[in-house]
């Protein structure tokens, strides 16, 4: 094994380890317009589709913004307030996908191309320093005429 893929491993692994530490650091409670402004950033536009309803200047996103914001001040939760548009518009209306399982595969595919990745490389053969023969005194003589005419 390669003395360098097990300090790999491990850097990857504490990598992994610290975005996911990173990831569940509690913040401070955000304010209710914050708490807007990042629900109407998931959230689709119905007439553009290709926006979010933060981006979007139509008349149905400012009144999905508005929306957002009676049901923020009425006391809902983030939650409920994507289940709220989810019921209204169907799933489509996130631009996120909600299921857990849609951000886990790309994931786990890149982990997995690393592991082989890895596997490849330990497996490799390590390269030899005499890997080809050495040169006859004919072939030196003949390369060393095809130089001298290159420079020529």
């Amino acid at each position: 094994m390669r003395p360098w893929l097990l300090p790999a491993a491990g850097g990857v692994l504490l990598a992994i380890v610290g975005v996911l530490a990173v990831a569940s650091l509690d913040r401070d409670e955000p304010t209710p317009s914050a708490r807007a402004d990042a629900l109407t950033r998931e959230l689709r536009c119905p007439d553009c589709q290709g926006l979010s309803v933060a981006d979007s200047p139509t008349e149905s996103a400012q009144t999905i913004r508005a929306e957002v914001d009676e049901l923020i001040a009425g006391g809902a939760t983030d939650d409920e307030v994507r289940a709220h548009f989810v019921a209204r518009y169907g799933e489509w209306i996130l631009l996120a996908p909600s299921a857990p399982l849609f951000w886990v595969i790309p994931l786990a595919v890149v982990i997995a191309a690393l592991a082989a990745l890895a596997v490849w490389l330990a497996r490799r053969p390590a390269p030899s320093a005499t890997a080809t023969s050495p040169l006859s005194i004919e072939e030196r003589r003949r390369l060393h005429e095809e130089a001298e005419a290159l420079d020529a």
